[in-house]
């Protein structure tokens, strides 16, 4: 099913930006002739170092490797998705074969959002936008046939879709395993814990649906939004994930504590500097890693700490 909804929503954005290039006399040049005068929005590297700027190269280089690390490696959405594969080999595949997915997929966004900013530019819309995610709407509802709205719409559902159906099922399953089961009900039979998670599965979609409805009320991209709000989470994760793997003298309790620093550690961050979101991440990983193996050091039980 996320394969199909993958090939409709890039066939569909591919449509859209085909046919905005044909709305403009210029065609392509005229893209590029008007991106290069707003700020170059063509260009595809800036090698400038500053850490209150997000989409940097080396912001993306240092910051998108742990944060694909994290989501890739740790995060329960895509993990549950490398378990189910027949075997090792095939899930390096799939971690690869999305990278490459990943990077012609924003690719094909970016390009978009150069032609539908010439576009408008030429074009200017009745009410200007009040937000960036309003202008590839906007285009679809206005400036498509009816026919190719509707497909175009049908897209962009299914990418909400695709990442709603397995987040449900992440959240629902990560919620009975790693609470109601050791916590609540931990000697319950299976279909208890079936029946517990279908209930979850609608209290999350409720959850997640108001946070919807207060999303259309920002002004910042929901993309974006959403990129950050899970960059504080990951780094914790991430941080966790690396005390088990490159160290064994991690502790339960050190962990714990580490954790907590690393999201502390982010709300400081966010709170009292303006670092880039893009940042998060790897910060959170660092505290949690350092502040987690020191207190698994420092405050070992005696019989581990002669072991080792």
């Amino acid at each position: 099913t996320d394969v199909i909804q993958l090939v409709i929503y890039l066939s569909g954005t591919a449509l859209a930006v085909a046919l905005a290039l044909r709305a403009l006399p210029g065609g392509w040049t005229e893209v590029s002739q008007l991106a290069a005068m707003h700020g170059d929005k063509l260009a595809v590297f800036n090698f400038d170092f500053n850490s209150h700027q997000p989409y940097l190269f080396w912001t993306g280089l240092v910051g998108g490797a742990f944060l694909s690390t994290a989501s890739h490696g740790t995060a329960q959405l895509i993990v549950q998705r490398l378990l189910a594969a027949r075997t090792l080999r095939q899930s390096q595949a799939a971690v690869i074969a999305s990278g490459v997915i990943v990077f012609f997929q924003f690719s094909l966004f970016l390009i978009a959002g150069a032609v539908l900013f010439a576009f408008y530019h030429r074009f200017p819309p009745a009410t200007e936008f009040a937000r960036p995610d309003q202008v590839f709407p906007t285009f679809v509802v206005t400036q498509l046939p009816t026919g190719l709205a509707g497909l175009v719409v049908a897209a962009i559902l299914a990418a909400a879709m695709a990442n709603l159906s397995a987040a449900f099922n992440s959240l629902a399953s990560s919620s009975v395993m790693d609470f109601y089961k050791p916590f609540v009900r931990p000697a319950a039979d299976e279909k208890h814990y079936l029946r517990v998670s279908r209930l979850l599965t609608l209290v999350w979609g409720a959850i997640l649906i108001f946070i919807a409805f207060l999303a259309q009320h920002l002004h910042r991209s929901v993309l974006e939004l959403a990129l950050t709000i899970a960059s504080v989470p990951y780094g914790s994760m991430l941080g966790i994930f690396l005390l088990g793997v490159l160290t064994k003298r991690a502790t339960g309790l050190g962990t714990a504590i580490g954790a907590f620093a690393g999201l502390m550690a982010l709300l400081a961050v966010m709170g009292l500097t303006s670092i880039a979101w893009t940042w998060y991440t790897a910060i959170g990983t660092v505290t949690t890693f350092i502040v987690g193996w020191l207190v698994s050091i420092l405050v070992a039980p005696p019989e581990t700490a002669s072991g080792q």
